[in-house]
C-alpha cells in the first residue's frame, strides 16, 4: 500500500512539475513550440534557463549603453532568480543585454550556447 501511495505521489508531481514548466514557457513561447524543444530534447536547457538565464550586473563604466533597449523590472526577492518569461523575453543565439529602467544595472540573458555550458559544468 505504501508503494502505491509513493508511485501515486510521484506521478502527481510530475504532472504538476510539466504543467508548470509549461505555464512560465508560454509566456514566451508557442505550445508548438515548446513541443518541438521537447523532440529536439531542447527543453531541459529552456527549463534550466527559467532559473539560469537572467542576472544583473552594474553598468559598466566608460561604456556606450545608450544603444541597450530599457526594461522595466518588478521588485523582487534578493534571492529570487529573474524569470526570462516573466518578462515576455525568449532565449536567443546571442546574450542579450538591457539597460534597468531607474537603475544603475543591465540585465544579462544568456544565450542558448552559453546555457549549454552552464548545464554541462553542473554535471
Amino acid at each position: 500500500m505504501k508503494h502505491i501511495f509513493t508511485l501515486l505521489f510521484a506521478f502527481v508531481s510530475l504532472s504538476f512539475w510539466g504543467q508548470t514548466l509549461e505555464t512560465d514557457l508560454r509566456k514566451s513561447y508557442s505550445k508548438e513550440e515548446i513541443n518541438q524543444f521537447s523532440l529536439d530534447q531542447t527543453l531541459p536547457i529552456y527549463e534550466y534557463a527559467l532559473t539560469h538565464a537572467c542576472y544583473l550586473t552594474p553598468l559598466p563604466e566608460g561604456k556606450d549603453v545608450s544603444g541597450f533597449a530599457s526594461i522595466n523590472l518588478a521588485q523582487k526577492g534578493k534571492d529570487e532568480p529573474i524569470k526570462f518569461t516573466d518578462l515576455g523575453l525568449r532565449i536567443l543565439d546571442r546574450t542579450q543585454y538591457f539597460k534597468v529602467a531607474n537603475s544603475p544595472y543591465l540585465l544579462v540573458v544568456k544565450s542558448i550556447n552559453v546555457l549549454k555550458i552552464d548545464m554541462q559544468n553542473q554535471k
